[in-house]
């Protein structure tokens, strides 16, 4: 069955946004150049904060996952369960499932628990990362509440012909080697990557849940992965494009020992992912036409020896598909609209068999340029109907707009939604839990409003942003013992959360030398409110204070980077705590040919001033450890 979905998807499936015009071009009909980016993202998220991270950064990180780049170059939160553990990410005081996560377009997240495991997911095989701030429910649909992360491939026609590989040692057992060849002429490009992952984890910590913190050895916290991903992209002529994916991986991870437990655990979890999309684009003088579809396929099993029942096995299924146009309206002005079907099935040993759902949503946005390309207004609108019920129409309303050259002001405001996922609504009944089918969607609004300053010189560039936010859901559905002890999902809790954001950039450079860095500050209070020992706390595991820097020198083929992280005291429950803490990271590199090869070498101290600290309590973190990488371009 599962070949039988992969074959049919790749035929007819679809899922990137492309765009290969510049918006304000007068006549966008000739196909010059592939930009492998979000159109909605581009042109209709109007007043909101996007971050990309430096490509130096994205290069230091190509044998790491995604969780560890976000961590050095942004202002997210993430909780992550221990080395190589699952890895969730929180953006703006939200929940881990109000921030969505989409890969070309597609949204990746689980339909049976709302998240994804950013610990399992390779930087390598992303060629653009952005980080898009604030709810966009209205452009990307349920749970893009807080936030949206957007992964998306890299431009394959038209450009040279290469191959690179990486390989990578470090501290407690870890080792990584990816690959890529990417072929092609100016009609046909070709992108196959590989890559390959292991870590014992087996570090030293103290165990602060003990009397005297004694120093023992991790166990039970190795991890073993390997995947795949096939790009393909077509001009077929110069008004039509059409572009594939398919990417597979494996992975497995025995599930860390907690501090507090007294004997060495056993539990491991092992993911099987199939992700295939296919896009076809259509440009006209008028506008463009984007067909697209794409098939999601998960397999967790969830192993614990200690149990009565030892092993759990997950399926799920999405089916997406979508069909967007965009109607260009003179130089400066558009319209877009578009349909959605998704299908979402799961199959579970938590479940009374097989269950699906069918979602269809419509959604249109109307952006209106002003003359001189000096800012836009953008009016966006989306219903989506789940199983045959209508839920409420929400609305985004965006502005930008420049002015004195160097500033720029900005502001969006937002109603949002999140449908409950699966596992909320068709848990089985058993002893300790059930599901709740007549759950409500979480809603909301968001806003926030901002000034940027930009400046540009020779040898001097320099950039400032402050943003303010503020957002309130209600009916956020909670877990809570009900019933005799019986674990219930229930629609309980309101959340208020307001904060401020700051950037600063700069980069200088002065004869052969380069010195770069940024700063990513957030503020936020996020508060619930419950009937329940909760109420008016700040939420569990949100830092009111978070920063991010990187600070970059590089001279002829040298280079160096100091990579810093604050995470401030943060609750795990109704009333205690976790302390605070700095990292620092530390890297050095060399640049140089290698047999009429490119080669990069470079040495980086994670932990440099071998802190201890939590992320989630009672989940040891590597001390200062060390990776080794080499790097060979063709």
């Amino acid at each position: 069955m599962l070949l039988k979905y992969f074959w049919v998807s790749c035929l007819c499936a679809c899922p990137v946004l492309l765009s290969a015009q510049d918006y304000f071009q007068e006549k966008p009909v000739r196909l010059e150049e592939v930009r492998i980016t979000s159109s909605r993202l581009r042109d209709y998220a109007v007043g909101a904060s996007v971050l990309e991270p430096d490509s130096s950064l994205v290069k230091l990180h190509q044998s790491e996952s995604l969780s560890s780049l976000l961590s050095a170059a942004s202002g997210v939160n993430l909780k992550t369960y221990g080395a190589g553990g699952l890895s969730s990410v929180s953006l703006r005081g939200g929940m881990t499932d109000h921030t969505a996560v989409l890969w070309n377009g597609l949204n990746i997240k689980s339909p049976m628990n709302g998240g994804i495991n950013f610990s399992v997911l390779p930087v390598s095989l992303f060629g653009n990362v952005k980080i898009q701030y604030g709810g966009s429910a209205t452009l990307f649909g349920s749970g893009a509440m807080s936030g949206v992360v957007h992964l998306d491939g890299n431009d394959l026609p038209g450009q040279p012909a290469s191959a690179d590989i990486s390989a990578t040692m470090g501290s407690f057992g870890f080792g990584a080697m990816s690959g890529s060849l990417k072929t092609g002429t100016k009609k046909f490009g070709s992108r196959t990557a590989l890559y390959l992952q292991t870590a014992d984890n087996d570090f030293p910590y103290k165990n602060t849940s003990r009397i005297g913190h004694p120093e023992e050895i991790q166990t039970n916290a190795g991890m073993n992965q390997l995947g795949g991903l096939q790009e393909n992209q077509w001009r077929i002529n110069d008004h039509s494009l059409l572009t594939s994916a398919v990417w597979f991986q494996y992975y497995d991870k025995d599930l860390q020992t907690l501090m507090t437990s007294r004997q060495q655990g056993e539990t491991n979890q092992t993911d099987k992912n199939l992700a295939v999309s296919l896009n076809y684009k259509y440009y006209a003088a008028s506008g463009h036409l984007t067909l697209k579809q794409g098939l999601l396929r998960n397999k967790v099993v969830y192993s614990d020896p200690a149990m009565a029942d030892p092993q759990s096995d997950n399926n799920s299924l999405s089916w997406i598909n979508e069909a967007e146009y965009k109607l260009r309206l003179g130089e400066l002005h558009s319209i877009l609209a578009g349909v959605n079907y998704t299908y979402e099935s799961a199959e579970s040993d938590g479940y009374r068999g097989s269950v699906f759902r069918n979602r269809l949503a419509a959604f249109v946005s109307g952006r209106l340029g002003m003359s001189g390309g000096e800012g836009a207004l953008v009016l966006s609108l989306r219903d989506e109907m789940t199983d045959g019920q209508i839920h409420p129409v929400v609305f985004s309303f965006g502005a930008e707009h420049g002015f004195l050259n160097a500033f720029r002001i900005k502001g969006n405001i937002s109603r949002n939604y999140r449908i409950p996922n699966l596992n909320d609504l068709y848990w089985k009944e058993d002893g300790f839990s059930a599901g709740n089918p007549a759950l409500e969607p979480e809603s909301g609004w968001s806003g926030d409003a901002g000034i940027v300053y930009s400046y540009k010189g020779e040898s001097f560039s320099t950039g400032v942003s402050v943003t303010g936010f503020a957002s309130s859901t209600k009916d956020i559905i909670v877990w809570l013992p009900e019933n005799g002890g019986k674990w219930t999902p229930r629609n309980k809790k309101n959340g208020d959360t307001r904060g401020i954001e700051a950037n600063f950039n700069f980069s200088a450079i002065a004869n052969k030398s380069r010195l770069s860095g940024r700063v990513f500050y957030t503020y936020t209070s996020s508060v619930l409110t419950s009937s329940d020992e909760y109420d008016e706390k700040q939420m569990i595991y949100i830092p009111k204070h978070q920063m991010s820097s990187n600070m970059e020198f590089s001279r002829n083929s040298f280079y160096s980077i100091l990579a810093c992280r604050f995470t401030g005291e943060r609750y795990y429950d109704y009333s205690k705590t976790l302390d605070a803490y700095f990292i620092m990271d530390a890297s050095v590199g060399y640049r140089f040919s290698l047999a009429g090869l490119d080669a990069d070498i470079s040495v980086k101290i994670l932990n440099l001033t071998d802190r201890q600290y939590q992320v989630v309590a009672w989940y040891a973190m590597p001390p200062r450890n060390y990776k080794f990488t080499l790097n060979i371009t063709i």
